[in-house]
């Protein structure tokens, strides 16, 4: 019995090695449409769940309790930013945000540095790629706001 079970499972891994080198199977699988779509409503969702509960978007602008997610996209996120890097950085400030970590010195100034929040790293990266790959919701204060603070380009 225990010889039938090591034979069955060499040779799965002898048939899973030959399967990669005929190209069979591809090292990176493409997204479909249906997987991009969830992730987007994953990513969504996180948004929603952790945090709008301080990023309100539908907050006034003299009752929000921190910057909207539009401005820390449109501040983190510049024309040269890759996701990778996006994702690095948005890591970095929630593994314990400090104002030498932060791009947005004057929401610093205005609302403190935000609390350290304790979520999983696969949390951060869904929404850090939800907010790279899609638009956000914006206040209805915002680009005026906006355009106050840095000028109609930035």
């Amino acid at each position: 019995m225990r010889a039938l079970l090591m034979l069955t499972a060499l040779t799965f891994i002898i048939s899973c090695k030959q399967a990669k080198k005929s190209g069979e199977f591809e090292d990176t699988p493409m997204q479909t449409e249906v997987e991009a779509e969830e992730l987007a409503i994953r990513g969504e969702k996180l948004l929603s769940t952790y945090c709008y509960q301080c990023h309100d978007p539908k907050m006034s602008i003299d009752n929000n309790l921190a910057p909207p997610m539009i401005a820390i996209k449109n501040h983190y996120i510049i024309e040269e930013t890759s996701k990778e890097a996006f994702r690095s950085d948005l890591l970095a400030w929630m593994s314990g945000p400090s104002a030498e970590k932060s791009k947005m010195l004057d929401a610093v100034e205005k609302y403190g540095l935000m609390n350290h929040q304790v979520y999983p790293d696969s949390v951060i990266i869904g929404i850090a790629e939800y907010l790279y790959d899609n638009e956000v919701e914006q206040p209805e204060w915002y680009e005026k706001h906006h355009e106050e603070m840095h000028g109609s380009e930035e």
